[in-house]
């Protein structure tokens, strides 16, 4: 991807798991303590990314990687405006599979607004792929995104 590894410092925060079996395993490396929700895990994330921010500096890239549906795109949201932030499930695979469809439209014809799209699945990268077409039409026709996210259906196992 064109970044040196020797420029990366993979991190895991470990918040513990809810997981019975693994929490009983003699073998389990992770946190043995019940997963840290709400305000604990908010000031743990508050602080990892204060302290990232001023060991590294401004321009430093935090990626996530394979935190929970519903804690990835809260991440984004409240990160997105302060750090430079990056979550390869929901951005990177979406702009891949966007690049791919529009490289469809030209073989097949028409635009993304005459096109309907559906989903088998509606974890990270499923809504995030999903969202970022219903930008990319809203942006290409000028209508609202609200409006543009009706042409985009997500079916999953619930």
């Amino acid at each position: 991807g064109g970044i040196r590894p020797s420029a990366c410092l993979p991190v895991t925060i470990d918040v513990g798991t809810n997981n019975e079996q693994l929490l009983k395993d003699e073998f389990y490396i992770g946190l043995r303590q019940r997963r840290a929700t709400g305000q604990e895990y908010a000031e743990l994330l508050d602080e990892f990314m204060s302290a990232v921010k001023q060991n590294y500096g401004e321009k430093v890239l935090i990626q996530f990687e394979d935190f929970a549906n519903h804690n990835a795109f809260e991440l984004l949201a409240k990160y997105g405006t302060t750090h430079l932030v990056f979550n390869d499930d929901i951005q990177g695979t979406a702009s891949v599979v966007l690049a791919g469809v529009v490289a469809a439209l030209k073989l097949i014809g028409g635009t993304l607004a005459e096109h309907r799209f559906l989903f088998l699945g509606a974890g990270e990268a499923g809504t995030g792929i999903a969202e970022l077409i219903a930008l990319e039409i809203s942006k290409q026709t000028k209508a609202p995104v609200e409006e543009t996210r009706k042409k985009i259906c997500l079916v999953d196992s619930k």
